[in-house]
């Protein structure tokens, strides 16, 4: 979404991170009906992970504003390229549950990250809490924990984006005219891609997402460096 924002929409960054937040907190309700209907969601882990979430949302989205623009999209550009690795390089399976405080712990503090990510940079937080749900084993028996892993982080980001949603509004930071003509769009889509993706292989979907994230990961990282050079070029035509 923000590629997009910036890119086809020309809309500032800023605008751009809190508006994509928007319309994923709507995005995430249609997608969860999907993975209801499958029974690849976790209530008990929703619960748990949600409190740090929303505490991370309503400090990323606050730490946003203050980012420069051209820094904030490097940023992105950086995230894309690791969300790349991670899905075409980094396979991970499903490790053993911690009981007790460990388990508890490591639910809040990906809670938390999970809720900072999704507030500076305008995206669910879903790269941050499908892969630790697996890793960390917290789906614990689920038949399918990376299904279960992206159900629950569905479920997450609707809370996330709500909260974060309402301090970006507060901030000036979304396009609401924009948000009324993507949403919906987005939202059907959303239906129809969570009852497909619970059915589709799990590597053909990493393939597909993993390369369109390396393609505009290196584009989004690659113009903010030129714009970084470019504006550090002015200070010293004007130093001079």
């Amino acid at each position: 979404m923000v590629p997009m924002l910036t890119g086809l929409l020309k809309l500032g960054q800023h605008r751009a991170h809190g508006t994509s937040l928007a319309i994923i907190a709507l995005v995430a309700v249609a997608g969860v009906a999907g993975y209801w209907r499958a029974g690849n969601i976790d209530w008990q882990l929703v619960l748990a992970l949600t409190p740090g979430a929303i505490a991370g949302v309503l400090v990323g989205a606050r730490a946003m504003v203050k980012v420069p623009a051209l820094q904030l999209r490097l940023l992105f550009g950086v995230f894309l390229l690791v969300v790349a690795f991670r899905q075409l390089v980094w396979s991970v399976s499903a490790g053993t549950p911690a009981d007790g405080a460990t388990g508890l712990l490591i639910e809040v503090v990906f809670g938390f990250a999970g809720g900072v990510l999704a507030g500076v940079l305008g995206v669910g937080g879903g790269a941050i809490f499908v892969p630790a749900i697996v890793v960390f084993g917290l789906a614990g028996d689920a038949g399918d924990p990376q299904k279960v892993a992206q159900g629950v982080s569905l479920v997450v980001i609707v809370f996330t984006g709500i909260a974060g949603t309402v301090t970006n509004l507060r901030q000036g930071t979304v396009d609401i005219e924009l948000l009324r003509w993507v949403a919906p769009a987005a939202i059907i889509a959303a239906f129809l891609a969570a009852i497909g993706a619970n059915r589709v292989d799990d590597a053909v979907l990493r393939r597909i997402y993993g390369t369109t994230a390396v393609l505009l990961g290196i584009e989004t990282a690659y113009t903010s460096v030129q714009g970084l050079r470019s504006g550090r070029r002015a200070e010293e035509i004007e130093a001079v």
